[in-house]
């Protein structure tokens, strides 16, 4: 008995000299290695997800923390390539992720779900502080039908969210809308003033509509050297073969209260909405001429140059745009316009964020996680004002409006009120699909080779068999 009794008082001491640090016995007063925080690894985009200024951030945590990040950036087609096939691999190389919203219903089952982290963070209450829409529209989805657009809110509601089938996948941290860059300094020009109402009867002004902005854009269409060539255009459009097509279609088509898909997500842009659409968007190329005439090979970076090198007097696009110094002049900047529908002004600007997620197969998950927090806080997202980065909180775009810089202050307050109104894109698989059927239907009927409702017929009932294909 009294043998037994030793060798059960020695196992007890042997336990607690082994669980030393269990007791509060730091390690190194053991003598045991201290442990290192990880290195995390972050996949990202370049200058279209605003990376200079997550990159300035992830060296500011790791000041603050003592934790390393490396940052990875990728342009958009090479990070998309990259991040499928790190997730088709179940590979725990990134522990985090730039994920534009297009690609979330082809990887959702790669990703970590977020809500259970956000609900054990000490800073949960502050997500009510993200854009609602904004929110929503980026991170929110149902892992088994991510197709299914969530419940409607104006505040971020996690219960709600979650009760209704949903979950949290990421947290947004760059958010893109169109909007409209123009020559303030023409417009206040008093000349072109006096001469814009005694054309039109009325003040030139901010345009809230699309056909105010077509009488805008045919006002400032001329030849300003007198050499009999035009010169200067009205505005700029992105007609050519690609995505930046797609958007501005789509955000003239949700204008007009025409949608791409209805409830059973069969395709439904070839409507009378469609049409007048194509051929309100068409017009203005084809009949008004009030865009460049090479404008059928723009998309977003020729805008940024036609309109930096003085040729057009508005562009739209998905940043602020700035003159080239040879050019002089002043920038402003408003929403892109709608149409009046009875007593309301519906606006459907195209947007859409990029979020941060965690990968479900990194080693280092809950680490992840707070970074993602960091790089998206409020706190954070104040500095990243002075990077021009499209922030997605509202605190970020109230401490805009003390910035010293009038311009910035004017687009930032634009952008804000945008992603209030802004349409999104279908939470389908094939969206690339789609978008080509539909770049493909503009240009048919911009170069003459098919009538809009031909054109959008056609896209139409090919949408319809890469749905039925994709198994919807």
């Amino acid at each position: 008995m009294k043998k037994r009794r030793l060798a059960t008082a020695l196992l007890v001491f042997l336990l607690l000299i082994g669980c030393a640090g269990c007791l509060g016995v730091r390690p190194e007063d053991s003598g045991a290695a201290p442990v290192s925080p990880p290195t995390l690894k972050v996949l990202y985009a370049t200058v279209e997800a605003g990376s200079e200024a997550v990159v300035h951030a992830a060296e500011n945590y790791r000041r603050k923390t003592g934790v390393h990040v490396e940052v990875s950036t990728f342009p958009y087609n090479s990070l998309q390539e990259k991040v499928f096939s790190e997730l088709s691999r179940m590979s725990g190389e990134y522990d985090l992720i730039a994920v534009d919203t297009p690609w979330i219903p082809k990887i959702i089952r790669h990703l970590e779900p977020l809500t259970p982290y956000i609900r054990n963070s000490a800073s949960a209450g502050d997500i009510d502080d993200f854009i609602a829409k904004l929110f929503l529209d980026t991170s929110v989805f149902d892992k088994d039908k991510p197709q299914r657009a969530p419940v409607a809110m104006d505040t971020i509601d996690l219960d709600r969210i979650t009760a209704a089938g949903f979950d949290v996948w990421s947290l947004p941290i760059q958010s893109n809308v169109l909007t409209v860059s123009y020559r303030k300094d023409l417009f206040q020009n008093e000349a072109n003033r006096a001469a814009f109402r005694q054309r039109f009867h009325r003040e030139l002004d901010i345009p809230n509509t699309l056909d105010e902005y077509l009488d805008i854009a045919k006002f400032f269409t001329r030849d300003t050297d007198r050499d009999g060539m035009i010169d200067l255009y009205g505005t700029t459009l992105m007609a050519g073969k690609h995505e930046a097509n797609f958007v501005d279609y789509k955000s003239f088509l949700s204008d007009f209260g025409g949608e791409l898909f209805d409830e059973k997500l069969q395709p439904v842009f070839d409507s009378d909405a469609g049409v007048k659409a194509l051929k309100t968007y068409g017009k203005w190329i084809l009949t008004e001429k009030v865009t460049p005439p090479d404008v059928l090979s723009y998309s977003w970076d020729e805008v940024e140059i036609a309109f930096g090198y003085g040729k057009a007097v508005m562009g739209m696009n998905y940043h602020d745009m700035k003159l080239q110094p040879n050019v002089g002049g002043q920038v402003g900047y408003f929403m892109f316009p709608g149409v009046k529908r009875g007593d309301k002004l519906v606006r459907g600007p195209h947007f859409g964020s990029w979020g941060l997620a965690v990968n479900k197969y990194s080693e280092h998950k809950a680490e992840a996680f707070a970074l993602a927090g960091y790089l998206t806080s409020a706190e954070v997202q104040r500095d990243y004002l002075r990077f021009r980065q499209h922030v997605t909180r509202k605190s970020a775009y109230a401490a805009a409006r003390a910035l010293p810089d009038e311009s910035l202050r004017e687009y930032y307050d634009v952008l804000g009120r945008s992603l209030n109104v802004g349409v999104g894109r279908p939470r389908i698989k094939n969206y690339d699909q789609v978008s080509e059927a539909v770049q493909t239907a503009v240009q048919q009927y911009l170069t003459g080779k098919k009538p809009a409702d031909a054109a959008l017929h056609d896209a139409a009932e090919k949408v319809k068999i890469s749905m039925r294909e994709n198994g919807y």
